[in-house]
């Protein structure tokens, strides 16, 4: 029992330590506010520094929805406490003053501002519309080419006779898959037979020949190969041709829309550039060892 409340507390450990290191990228400048500040919400006071209630919040919101679950938000609250007495302490021995320090400080800043601008300057002002789509579906057709398939249940036995008996029980009605379930030595037993969709050209070819000409709800003749004995029964059966636009609609958002971003990036990028006056000094890389 002790062993489990442990778990529990280092699960809960870790979760917090990654919290308060989240928390902290976002809070370079401090979390608190004055102490005689007014109208404020006070969840906690720290040496006359204030936690209000909006900046927990904030910072609540920040936490992926997977960790909150495990979180209780007085253990957050105390995170916060214990960071605003680290940043006070840091203050009190000037570290915001030292160059390596000040310096990762504002790169850290720059990189949230840039994360920013791009948000609202490109992530958000980049949509896809039907003909974008429609466009990128036809320019990239052979990707979505769908070679014949069959959906079909499997029964490997080790004998010739064996598999008579087999096919001589599904003849007096008997399940497929309960005889599956009983008699198959393939891995696909357990689930009565059922190996999914499987695409042509993925087999022997000696099983394709006998299992492709098949409609569904037949029976395959038994078919030997080296490691035993094959029956199948075809499920569902999809010709060869082109997946609907519909089918792939999302999937082609997922790959085109990174695409068009960084075009409206670059385009972005080039018109910042051509009104900006830069010089460069590249004589002065020379120096950095």
């Amino acid at each position: 029992m002790i062993k489990n409340r442990n778990n529990v507390f280092l699960t809960t450990f870790t979760v917090l330590f990654f919290v308060i290191m989240l928390l902290t990228s976002f809070s370079l400048q401090g979390i608190a506010q004055n102490e005689n500040e007014n109208n404020v919400q006070k969840l906690a006071v720290i040496n006359g520094e204030v936690i209000t209630l909006d900046i927990f919040e904030q910072f609540w919101e920040l936490i992926p929805d997977s960790y909150k679950v495990q979180l209780n938000k007085e253990d957050v609250l105390e995170q916060l406490i214990t960071q605003t007495l680290l940043i006070q302490k840091a203050d009190e021995l000037n570290l915001r003053e030292e160059p390596e320090i000040a310096f990762q400080i504002k790169n850290a800043i720059d990189q949230i501002l840039i994360q920013a601008l791009l948000e609202k300057e490109i992530i958000d002002k980049t949509v896809l519309s039907d003909d974008d789509i429609e466009m990128y579906y036809e320019e990239n057709k052979e990707n979505y080419w769908q070679e014949e398939e069959i959906h079909a249940l499997n029964i490997l036995v080790e004998t010739q006779e064996k598999a008579e008996e087999i096919i001589n029980e599904l003849n007096e009605g008997k399940i497929f898959s309960d005889l599956a379930k009983d008699h198959s030595t393939s891995s696909s037993a357990a689930e009565g037979g059922d190996i999914g969709f499987i695409t042509k050209g993925t087999l022997k070819t000696e099983i394709e020949e006998k299992l492709f000409i098949l409609d569904p709800g037949e029976v395959s003749d038994i078919i030997p190969i080296e490691n035993g004995f094959h029956i199948f029964k075809v499920l569902e059966k999809n010709p060869s041709g082109y997946i609907e636009l519909d089918e792939v609609k999302e999937e082609i958002k997922y790959q085109l829309l990174p695409i068009k971003q960084q075009e409206a990036f670059d385009k972005y990028l080039e018109e910042v550039e051509e009104k900006a006056i830069i010089e460069k000094n590249t004589d002065l890389l020379k120096e950095v060892d």
